[in-house]
């Protein structure tokens, strides 16, 4: 037994009526059988040290982010930054329990404490990224702290080939290539 819903079909037949078309939406990538290989446009890699090195950063290893061991006594004077008193200057950090890297107090030249480092993250910020907290972050990697910046890839392969239409996309390898679709 065959059922035609009478509202489906004179909406349908208004719309070729009309002389509209339906249209699917276009994928944003294609789909690997329908890239045509001749079209991508491969300008290279992504230059991830160069960019870490002007931050001062380390590239890590993995690709896609920028990193620097932190300076413990450094993110102190940060943290506590704000005594006045000379006598109540940071001047020492220790770990109290050498095998907790979250252990860590800073001192003043008596050895009283001042406590933890509570804004590892805002040193991180201020030191690497002036003052942006989005892009600079601190996170514990083993029992070494880290000053950590994610990069947006897609825009190291814009800025190093001067081509906004690039896009970025990290290979199986592990490694990163800009590309982009020729549309000529």
């Amino acid at each position: 037994m065959k059922m035609v819903l009478p509202g489906i079909a004179l909406t349908v037949s208004m719309i070729a009526a009309a002389g509209c078309e339906v249209k699917e939406k276009p994928s944003p990538k294609p789909t690997e059988e329908a890239i045509d290989l001749s079209r991508v446009i491969i300008p290279g890699g992504v230059d991830f040290q160069g960019y870490c090195d002007t931050r001062e950063y380390n590239e890590d290893l993995a690709g896609g982010t920028c990193d620097s061991k932190i300076d413990l006594l450094a993110a102190c004077k940060f943290d506590h930054r704000k005594d006045e008193d000379e006598r109540r200057k940071v001047v020492e950090f220790v770990l109290r329990d050498k095998g907790n890297p979250k252990s860590g107090v800073c001192l003043d030249g008596r050895r009283e404490s001042f406590g933890g480092i509570s804004d590892m993250s805002g040193y991180c910020a201020e030191t690497y990224a002036k003052g942006d907290r989005e892009k600079a972050v601190a996170e514990l990697d083993g029992d070494t702290w880290l000053c950590r910046e994610r990069l947006d890839v897609t825009a190291l392969c814009i800025e190093d080939n001067n081509d906004s239409r690039l896009k970025a996309e990290r290979l199986g390898s592990g490694l990163w290539q800009c590309y982009r679709y020729d549309t000529a």
